[in-house]
């Protein structure tokens, strides 16, 4: 239970924050976070990570990319469903992670046509991605699985 108030929590937080960006920033704007690292902006993405399908035409690219995330929700719930027992701790949360941040950007493509990107990472000049805590949480569930994955098979 705690797992699943934990995911609905963080959906809650993803989409609060995209409601404030909207409704605070324009396209163009900048605000600072940290100094030649992160600053907010305000961006509306139709495709995928990176914008990647992008420019598919609408028609396809929506109910394709919906149907695609209401799919990979669906199959993880199911198999947190039917493995929850034999999942530890941190499995449980790297699953819940992928799963709260698969539901904001399902959320935000379903009733806005697009997905709500805010934070933009750089170095200095060099520019590297503008994403939400959405894709965050699905990156950091990845990552936790993967580690504990890894410790699992090798003993650590």
């Amino acid at each position: 239970m705690g797992y699943l108030l934990m995911t609905f929590a963080l959906v809650g937080l993803d989409q609060l924050l995209k409601v404030w960006v909207r409704a605070s920033l324009t396209a163009n704007d900048l605000v600072e976070v940290i100094p030649n690292l992160i600053h907010l902006t305000y961006q509306e993405n139709r495709g995928i990570s990176f914008s990647l399908l992008s420019q598919m035409p609408e028609s396809l690219r929506q109910p394709s990319l919906a149907g695609i995330s209401a799919l990979v929700i669906m199959g993880l719930s199911g198999y947190l469903a039917k493995q929850w027992s034999q999942l530890d701790p941190w499995e449980k949360l790297g699953y819940h992670l992928i799963l709260a941040g698969a539901l904001g950007n399902l959320i935000d493509r379903t009733f806005r046509g697009s997905v709500t990107d805010y934070m933009y990472f750089h170095f200095y000049q060099t520019s590297f991605f503008v994403n939400n805590l959405a894709d965050d949480l699905i990156s950091i569930g990845f990552v936790v699985v993967l580690l504990h994955s890894f410790r699992q098979r090798h003993g650590r």
